[in-house]
Order: C-alpha cells, then structure tokens, then sequence
C-alpha cells in the first residue's frame, strides 16, 4: 500500500489571515516594550532622546527669544527712547532760551543764540531718527507728522517776535507768547506721546530679555533629560553589567554642560536687564522728566516777566511746577528713591537743593517786578551766578545732567552685558544637543544589537 500526498492546486493554499493593522502592530510592540528586556532598554533610551531633543528646542527657542530682545534693547528701543527723550528736552530748553534772549534784545550773547540754534537741530536730529523708525501709521506716525510740520511754524513764530521787538514795537511780546501757547498745546504733547510709545516699547523689550515662563520650562526639561538618561546609563550598566556606556556618558556630560551654559547665560541676561531697568531706565525716566519740568519753569518764570502784568497764568504754572519737582514724593524725590544709594541720589539730591535755592531767588525777582523794579527783576532773573536766577537753574539742571548721563550709562552697559550673555547661546544648544542626541544612539544601539 502506497501512501501519496497530494500537494494543493495552485491557488488553493491555505488562508494565512488577515493582515495585522497599524493598532495591533503599536500594540504588539508596547507589550513588547513592556514585557522584554530589550523592549524595555528600547523604550527607555526612546524616551530619554525624546527628552533630549525636546530640551534642546525649547532651550533654544528660550535662547532666541532672549537673545532677540536683548538686540532689540540695545539696537533699537534703548536709542529710540533716548531720542524721544532727547526731543522732548531739546523743545524746552529752546523755549526757555528764547524767552531769555527776548529779555535781553540786543545784549543777548552769541553763547545764549548759539544754545537755541542747538536745541533746534538736536530737536530735528531727534525727530529725523524718530521719523526713520515710524510705522508710517499710528499715533507715531501722527506725531511725527505733527512735530515735522510744526517745528518751523514755532521758530517762525520766534524770529518774528525778535524781529518786532528789534524794531521797538511792543507787540513783539505777544508773538513770543503764541510761540510759547503752540510749543506746549501742539508740539510738547506730540512728544510726549513719542517718548511714552517708545517707552513702553523698552518696557516690553526688557520683559522679553528677562527670560520668563518659557525658560523655566526648558530648564525643567532639561533637568528631566538630564535624569532620564542618569537612569538609562543605570539600566544598561545592571543588564549588561557593563559599568560604563561611553555613549551615554558622553550624552549626560553635554547635557550637564548645556544645562549649565543655559543657567549662566539666561542668568547673567536676566540680572543684567533687570539692573538696567532697575538701576537704568527708572530712575533715568524720573530724572529727564525733572529735567524737562525745570525747562519748562524756567519758561514760565521768563514768560512772566515777558508778559508783564498779564503774566499771572504763567506764575502759577511756575509755582504748580516748582511743586511737581521740589516737594514732597516729587519728581526728584521719586527719582532719588529710584536710585537708591549712590552718586546718582546723591545728584537728584543735590538738584533738589539747587531748586529750593532758584525758588528764593524766584521770590526775589517777583518781589522787584511787583513793586516796579522791573529792569532789577529782568538782570536778577538773568544773573548768571550763584544767587541769580540763571545761575540757580544751571545748578539743577548740572546736577541733573550728571545723574542722567550716569543712568543712562548703566542702562547701555547692562543692556550690553545681556546682549553678550546670550551671543553663542544659540549655537551652543544646537551642537550640544546633536551631541547628547548622537551619544545616546551611539551607546544604546549596540547594546539593542547584542540580543540579536
């Protein structure tokens, strides 16, 4: 008896079944993951370069973020705001100066011309920079538009009053006051306007430059990258019993080293932008705007006398002015307490002195003119030295010169500082992350290898 076997017709093997799905196959390879020892280094070592990687770009878009608004303090807001302040100040001190040089008609001093023709071309420097970096839409825009356009309609307005009070009529007083009325109505506010915009333009940029949630986050992750591969290198170590994997060695070693470049840099950033603010920009902002209210008093002491006895108006601005600045939780008292310790208390307090003193001297002038002294009120007000009014203005406004200088100063060379701080970040995060990332593959894939 012979026993054949038949082999089926083509086309007629067995079914095999269905293809596994993508589900199942996911599914078979976490329980794989879950249940084998090579599963389990396969996932840890997947996990640990996932962490990796997610710390590197978290950490380097940290770094760009930074980075960027440290550039953006340094090359654009910090100067912007300087030239908005710079125009604001530039106006007042021109307006003062030709009050004083109306006084003195034919005796003005080529110095004292010579300071008003200055103010105005740092005025229209200030303004061309402001206008350069205009939206071309918006409130900038439209102050810029209106400082452009009226900044010779008010030096017109000046050399006509000089011009009248040259030939001896005694109108010429009244052009002066409408140049004065447009300057503080039209011009002042459209500056104001500038300077507050850019202001909180330096505000943001600082903000950003601190750093924030985001590079917490990524130092978090970071420090979980960091663990993760501690443990991966424990795990290899007590499956293989090999006490060291180079690769994941190498991979801890750049993570640490990018951990602590990241905390040193973004450190160093974020108090360098903080002392700028904090010891810089505040007190700076305190300080100009002191600066710029003793211009304008002295404008309504001049104006004062120019108007004669239709001069009241300006006497109270000059009193609610002198206020602003020398009492108490005034203008120099915020901008000393600003300062805290240090030469630049040490001016604001000084100002505030010298300021005390030019109101006596106020007094004085406003005395002589009351009782018909006017030609003595007129030269006291002008007096250059120590007990006259001019002289009493320019110790406040020295005192107050040196103080912004010294806070400007320290808000540039923090800004700097946190500028450089973040400089090769960037590229330190990519390579040391390439580093880690190719450290871990290097170490694990041989040892995934083995249990083939």
């Amino acid at each position: 008896m012979s026993v054949t076997s038949e082999r089926p017709a083509p086309g007629l093997l067995p079914d095999a079944g269905p293809s596994p799905t993508w589900r199942e196959r996911v599914a078979s390879a976490v329980e794989l993951g879950r249940t084998t020892r090579v599963g389990q280094l396969a996932r840890a070592g997947l996990i640990t370069l996932l962490l990796v990687l997610l710390a590197g770009v978290l950490a380097l878009v940290a770094a760009l973020r930074t980075g960027a608004a440290a550039d953006d303090v340094v090359e654009r807001s910090g100067p912007l705001t300087a030239s908005a302040q710079e125009l604001y100040r530039a106006l007042s001190d021109a307006d003062a100066s030709a009050g004083q040089g109306f006084l003195l008609g034919a005796a003005e001093p080529a110095t004292l011309r010579l300071r008003y023709q200055t103010d105005l071309a740092a005025a229209g420097r200030a303004l061309a920079v402001l206008g350069a970096a205009s939206s071309g839409t918006g409130a900038d825009a439209a102050a810029v538009t209106t400082l452009t356009e009226g900044l010779p309609a008010y030096t017109g307005l000046v050399e006509t009053a000089r011009a009248v009070d040259r030939q001896g009529l005694s109108y010429g007083s009244a052009y002066l006051r409408e140049a004065s009325a447009f300057l503080r109505t039209d011009l002042l506010p459209a500056a104001q306007q500038i300077g507050d915009l850019q202001s909180a333009a330096l505000a943001d940029a600082q903000d950003g430059a601190d750093g924030g949630v985001l590079t917490v986050l990524a130092l978090l992750v970071l420090l979980a990258a960091l663990l993760a591969t501690w443990r991966l290198h424990r795990r290899i170590a007590h499956t293989t019993k090999r006490r060291r994997t180079p690769g994941v060695v190498v991979a801890g070693a750049a993570l640490a080293l990018l951990g602590v470049w990241t905390v040193v840099a973004l450190g160093v950033s974020a108090l360098a932008t903080a002392n700028a603010r904090d010891a810089g920009a505040e007190p700076n902002r305190e300080l100009v705007a002191a600066r710029v209210a003793v211009l304008q008093s002295r404008s309504d002491e001049i104006l004062t006398l120019v108007a004669r006895s239709t001069g009241g108006a300006y006497e109270q601005d000059y009193v609610s002015r002198s206020i602003a600045l020398y009492g108490w939780e005034g203008l120099l008292d915020r901008a000393r307490t600003a300062a805290g310790d240090g030469p630049v208390a040490d001016d604001a307090t000084a100002a505030q002195d010298a300021g005390r003193r030019g109101i006596v001297v106020h007094e004085l002038v406003r005395t002589l003119d009351v009782s018909g002294q006017y030609d003595q009120a007129v030269a006291l007000a002008l007096a250059a030295g120590a007990d006259g009014g001019q002289g009493s203005v320019q110790q406040v406004l020295d005192a107050l010169d040196r103080a912004v200088a010294t806070t400007s100063t320290t808000s540039a060379r923090d800004a700097d500082t946190a500028r450089a701080a973040t400089l090769l970040l960037p590229l330190g995060i990519v390579l040391l992350t390439l580093v880690a990332a190719g450290g871990l593959v290097a170490g694990v894939w041989p040892r995934l290898q083995e249990y083939r």
